[in-house]
């Protein structure tokens, strides 16, 4: 049975199979119609003996169609092909009745039907060849034999229908090859797409991994780097040596922002930007984000003036870390190429829409140089400013704007550049629901008794520049610190002693520190509710909120900086409460 096997080698049958078994009341309910139609000629006899053969021919290709459910072979694609011949046998009956019919007016509907089965044959034009012949053998050969049925052996006019007839067939074999070279064509430069488009989605992995890996390696060298810099600057300095150690930490940020912003541009374009929506108040936000550049720019002699109005909703529900990013990113660039002036924030409301999302419209303008309305659209180009001579002037990779449009319109609104009398003007659009219910004041924490004790802080973390650079930060800040080397340690040193806080590496030998975070969150090292930081290379966009929701209280990205050390430590012990007393 190897030629029955041969009939069915091709996995293109299993996509007809199915579309078959979608259509096949579809299928049934044209064929009723057919046959109340036929009937009328034909008589209700032989048009429902004509149906019933119809119906039969499709119950015994939905019984191998329901086979195609599970894994399928060859031998099932062929016996689907087989079955399909009593189907396409039927419908070539109707059209030789209609044909034989003592009235010749019903010739036409037999010329129709047969039509009407090679057009439908070209739905499968895509598909085997083995399909296409046995659904395309019936009509044709209806077509061509029907010149010498219940026609006079003689005469001109018979001698031409068989020709047209022949032609007819030649022109339909001719065309239906013709449609098939097509499709294979198609078949072809789509499968040549399809292949293009899994190269590019692995390229964009291996990219992704690429990025997630030098982003680990990176930071962990930068911490030690910028680490025992900001150690420096705390010990006994000239003043030129201090202003070497601020250039140090000043270049430091700077390389760790162009990695953040690399990083930044990878996960956008790969889709993977995570958004975290939550309840948030949007004025707060707005004055807490200027308020941290209104330092730097009081030291440039500019001004950052936030005007809030009346319209602009107090509350909304959206991302704030990612509104803080495109905010602060356009408060830097404003910033930056402005001289003399300041910049003014401007936030008003634009009412809700129909869906139910409001509208905050956020201006940010400045009176620096502004932008020719030419480059409108091009500076929002990856590493791309609006001329080379502003890369000169003014520093930067172009990768600000980039960044803050595309996660204005990954969270649903937009980045524009608007024009202006004098300087930029930038208008970030927000679109996000208010809150379902007002914000309920939340209860004043219970203060832990102060008694001038030192917090005992247990840290995790393999890499010795790493222990060595938290070290000094937290000695210096009269931290108790004490520095195991992997997860399986830091659960010892929890069993043996209490400790106010752990600061948890998460790549680290023997145990990695979120599976050491289980054991402490189930009880097994002590008080599960110890707070333990995420203290990790692991810092792209996203992180902070894996990490949170696999427990950590706090996640703190590599390199890290003294005060937010300091600060994180600081909430997550006043959040400790108190040891209870040992027992016995």
């Amino acid at each position: 049975m190897q030629w029955l096997d041969a009939l069915g080698a091709d996995e293109r049958l299993d996509e007809v199979a199915n579309d078959t078994r979608r259509l096949t009341v579809s299928r049934l309910v044209s064929a009723a119609l057919v046959a109340m139609v036929v009937g009328i000629a034909l008589g209700p006899a032989m048009a429902a003996g004509w149906f019933a053969a119809l119906a039969a021919g499709e119950a015994l290709a939905s019984l191998v169609i329901r086979r195609f459910t599970g894994p399928t072979t060859d031998r099932l694609r062929a016996l689907f092909v087989l079955a399909s011949i009593p189907i396409n046998v039927v419908w070539s009956w109707l059209a030789v009745a209609l044909w034989m019919f003592p009235h010749q007016d019903l010739r036409l509907a037999a010329l129709g039907v047969c039509a009407g089965q090679i057009i439908f044959t070209q739905n499968f034009r895509h598909q085997p060849i083995s399909l296409l012949a046995i659904t395309t053998a019936p009509p044709l050969l209806c077509l061509a034999a029907f010149p010498f049925l219940a026609n006079a052996p003689h005469g001109m006019g018979s001698l031409t229908n068989r020709w047209a007839m022949l032609m007819l067939v030649a022109t339909t074999i001719n065309a239906m090859l013709l449609n098939r070279a097509a499709a294979r064509k198609m078949d072809e430069l789509t499968r040549g797409l399809r292949q293009e488009k899994e190269r590019a989605l692995a390229a964009s992995r291996v990219k992704s991994v690429f990025v997630a890996t030098m982003s680990h390696e990176m930071r962990t060298p930068m911490n030690g780097l910028l680490g025992l810099a900001h150690a420096l600057k705390a010990t006994d300095l000239d003043e030129r040596q201090r202003d070497y150690v601020e250039l140090m930490i000043h270049s430091g940020d700077s390389l760790m922002q162009l990695l953040n912003d690399v990083l930044d541009i990878a996960r956008l374009d790969a889709g993977d930007a995570e958004l975290t929506p939550c309840d948030f108040d949007l004025h707060d936000l707005v004055h807490a984000v200027a308020d941290t550049w209104r330092d730097m720019a009081m030291v440039r002699g500019l001004a950052v003036d936030v005007r809030i109005d009346a319209t602009a909703p107090e509350r909304l529900h959206a991302d704030p870390a990612r509104i803080r990013q495109v905010l602060g990113g356009l408060l830097s660039n404003a910033l930056k190429f402005t001289r003399v002036g300041g910049v003014t924030i401007e936030v008003s409301g634009q009412g809700a829409a129909p869906d139910g999302l409001e509208t905050v419209a956020i201006r940010i303008t400045d009176t620096g140089p502004g932008v020719d309305p030419a480059f409108a659209e091009r500076i929002f180009e990856s590493f791309t400013q609006a001329d080379e001579t502003v890369s000169r002037a003014y520093g930067g990779m172009g990768l600000g704007l980039t960044i803050a449009r595309a996660l204005a319109r990954r969270m649903g609104g937009d980045l524009s550049l608007e024009p202006a009398e004098r300087g930029a003007r930038f208008l970030f659009l927000i679109r996000a629901p208010r809150p379902q219910a007002p914000p309920q004041a939340a209860p004043e924490p219970e203060n832990a008794s102060d008694d001038g004790a030192v917090p005992r802080v247990l840290m995790a973390e393999d890499n010795p520049m790493n222990q060595m650079v938290v070290r000094l930060m937290l000695e210096a800040a009269g931290v108790d610190l004490t520095v195991v080397e992997d997860g399986r340690q830091a659960l010892d040193a929890l069993k043996a002693s209490h400790f106010d806080c752990v600061l948890m590496d998460i790549n680290m030998p023997v145990m990695d520190g979120v599976t050491a975070l289980s054991e402490i969150r189930s009880g097994a090292a002590g008080a599960a509710n110890t707070p333990v930081i995420a203290l990790t290379a692991s810092a792209m966009a996203g992180d902070r909120e894996r990490f949170l929701k696999l427990g950590f209280d706090e996640h703190l990205g590599k390199p890290v900086k003294p005060l937010d050390l300091i600060s994180a430590i600081a909430m997550a012990v006043d959040r400790t409460p108190p040891p209870r007393a040992a027992v016995g």
